[in-house]
Order: C-alpha cells, then structure tokens, then sequence
C-alpha cells in the first residue's frame, strides 16, 4: 500500500478536539481518522487529503505541472479561507496560516509513510531478515528533543550506546506520543527508523541467534484494531464519550463502532440498508435556492440518506452505483469514490452555488473539490427531500467550472 493510498482510505472526520485531546483518543481511532486540530469543516479536510494524496503520488495539475509543496500550501490556504476558518494569522492555531499548512503536510504525510512502510517492514520475510529496528535521527533540529533519555525512561535498552529493539517490542509504542509503533513518534521530531539485520542483532546482544520472529505482524489493520479497542461490553463509557464528540459521524452495531464511512461502503458493497439524517436545510442553502417555491419546498424539511437512490433505477437502465465506474456516455463525468459521499451533508449545508434542477420540485447543490473538479447532487423536495442523483464532473473552462447542460 503507497503512502497516498494509506491516506486516501482515511474518514474525514470533523470535531472540535486540540492536538493534546486527540491524542488521548485511542490510536485505533486515529488511525482511521483523517482531522486536524479544532477544524469542524469536512470541506477543508477533503481538500487536504485531495491535495497532499496527489502531492505523495507526483501527481500532475491540470496544466500538466507536477504537484508541488508550494501550491498543496497555497490551496490549504485558500480551502481554509472558502471555509470560513482561516484567521488570519501567523500563528500554528490558524488553519489559514503557512505553518498550520505544513504541520498538516508534514504530519500527515509522515504518518502515511511511517504505516506504509511498517507494512513492508513486518511481512514475516522482512521479519526474519531483519527481526530488530533503530530509532534513528534523520532530520536535524535546531533544539533536537532528548530522544535517548526518553528510550530509556520509557524501559528501552541501549545497544553500543544504540536505540534498537526487536519490531514486535512494546517500546516503540511507548515512545510514541500517538501511540503507534512507526514513525512519526511526535509532532516535527526529525526521527525515523533503520531496519537492524538479523546478524546484526545477534552481535549486539538485541536477540539469541535461534530467535523466531513471532507469526503474526506487531501491525495491527485498521478494522482490527478498532473492533478490539472499542468493544461496548468493556468500554460502553468510550462509546459514549465519542458519540458526544463526533455526534452522527458514528453509530453502534453488534458491539463495535462503524464510522459513517462504513455505514455507505457497506450498503454500497453488500446492499445493506442504511440511513443517515443529514438535517435541515442551512441559512446558506436556503439563501441560494433558486425561487420562492423551492424554499417553501424544503424549509423545515429533514434530508435523510438512504440506499434507495443507490438501488434506484436512471433512465438508461443502470442503477446509481453506476456514477462509482467509469461512464462511457458521458466523457466529462468522474467515477465517484466511496468516501466521497462523506461529503454529501457539506455539498447540502455549504454549496457553493444552486441551480435549478429539470422539474419545479428539483434542484442541484454544486460544490467544487480540492482538484477544482465539481460535485453534483441532485435533490427531489416534492414530498420529502430524497437524492435523485449524485456524480463528480470535470472542470470545465467553457462552462466556467459550471454544468448548465
């Protein structure tokens, strides 16, 4: 799994914790989760993702220019602004700031690398090989933390004066302000890690030479060890305290917590019902309808997501998951993610425009994505609000970025 992909499969997940409160979280969750401190907009942490995947892919814009820091920078920036968070400040606190940007570019792009490379690092061949690692510095700093001080505080043994341990060994979590046994270990710390040699390790004393390395990876899957962390019948209390935090981003389900994200990946795989109440219409929606009939039509109203748009059949025969591959009858549309359809309570609440839809009762809520692509879904509020459709386009510089066909 690259980088991007580790990240890619990540649930954007808003709310309004500090940097210290997440890291209290379990780093199960964590894991899962991709969020910034004290940012409530799934809006800028889409465009973040968007961004800084294409940024660890080399990907090209639409100028064909490879991605580069600077502008990944410069649309964080400008996502943070479109979103209303930006505070213009210098300060690490301002998700509109260049240092807020880079903490988020660095950290993020840190901990996809550090988990795509413990994959590799701890197949059982990559184990046998090389049984051991070494915390090492590989970015210098101007006031480089005690890291030695720390490995031996936190019961590491040192080798010729060496931080190694075995890859299974509790140290590396220990050590880790996340809580997890790969890089990064905490914010900006400049260190890594450098795989130790079987041999290696004989001869400093890390291991016997007729050390097995256990079978099973040290590396827990994401789904695995979210189950095992957040079981109800031991931690109801966990449960709870997350559902206040994260509100409908979360749900309970034959003992375990299923994210928002799984509740859509699973009706749209196995067809399995689901619902999601995304509320109310907000001020800015209802600001933007179209005409008087249409705001009569959806004030007050609840929009709640099901699988029937899913299931329900278009007037080319193919159902709505047809808009997740390839379409060969329409060239300017982009197949849909799965963990696109996280946004679809932001495109309701924060589009950035509305236009009218096909009959009196319909309309189009527009959002435009951290590629400048642009996000379409169409709403039924006849008797109640339901999604008639829902499908990604492609900027287009004739229509201005905007579908009027």
């Amino acid at each position: 799994m690259t980088p991007s992909e580790v990240l890619l499969r990540k649930n954007l997940v808003t709310s309004g914790l500090s940097s210290a409160e997440w890291t209290a979280l379990s780093a199960a969750v964590r894991d899962r989760a991709f969020f910034s401190s004290r940012v409530e907009s799934v809006r800028f942490l889409e465009t973040c993702r968007t961004r800084l995947a294409q940024l660890l892919d080399g990907a090209k814009n639409k100028d064909g220019a490879i991605t580069s820091r600077a502008q990944v920078v410069s649309d964080i920036m400008r996502a943070a602004r479109d979103a209303g968070i930006a505070q213009g400040t210098e300060s690490l606190t301002d998700p509109g700031s260049v240092a807020r940007a880079n903490v988020i570019i660095d950290t993020n792009a840190a901990m996809a690398a550090g988990y795509a490379r413990a994959q590799e690092s701890n197949t059982l061949g990559a184990r046998l090989a090389f049984p051991a690692q070494e915390l090492v510095r590989i970015e210098e700093r101007v006031k480089p933390r005690d890291w030695r001080t720390k490995w031996v505080g936190k019961g590491g043994k040192l080798y010729q004066g060496r931080m190694i341990a075995l890859k299974e060994d509790p140290i590396w979590i220990a050590i880790s302000r996340f809580k997890q046994p790969y890089p990064p270990f905490d914010f900006n710390s400049g260190m890594g890690l450098d795989d130790v040699s079987y041999d290696e390790a004989v001869k400093l004393g890390v291991m016997e030479e007729d050390y097995q390395p256990p079978d099973k990876s040290p590396l827990k899957a994401f789904n695995e060890s979210l189950e095992a962390d957040l079981k109800f019948k031991t931690n109801r209390k966990l449960f709870d305290d997350l559902h206040r935090i994260f509100g409908d981003q979360i749900r309970h389900e034959g003992g375990t917590i299923h994210w928002r994200h799984d509740a859509i990946k699973e009706a749209f795989i196995s067809r399995k019902p689901f619902t999601m109440d995304i509320g109310e219409a907000s001020p800015k929606l209802m600001s933007l309808l179209p005409n008087e009939h249409l705001q009569k039509q959806v004030s007050g109203k609840q929009f709640v997501l099901n699988e029937e748009w899913l299931n329900k059949k278009r007037s080319n025969g193919k159902d709505h998951r047809s808009h997740f591959i390839p379409l060969e009858d329409d060239d300017r549309n982009i197949p849909l993610e799965i963990s696109d359809l996280e946004l679809i309570p932001a495109i309701y609440h924060e589009p950035d425009y509305v236009e009218p839809g096909g009959t009196d009762d319909t309309f189009v809520c527009v959002m435009a994505d951290g590629n400048g692509d642009f996000y379409r879904l169409v709403l039924d509020a006849k008797k109640k609000i339901r999604v008639k459709s829902f499908y990604k386009r492609k900027f287009s510089i004739e229509e201005g970025g905007n579908d009027k066909k």
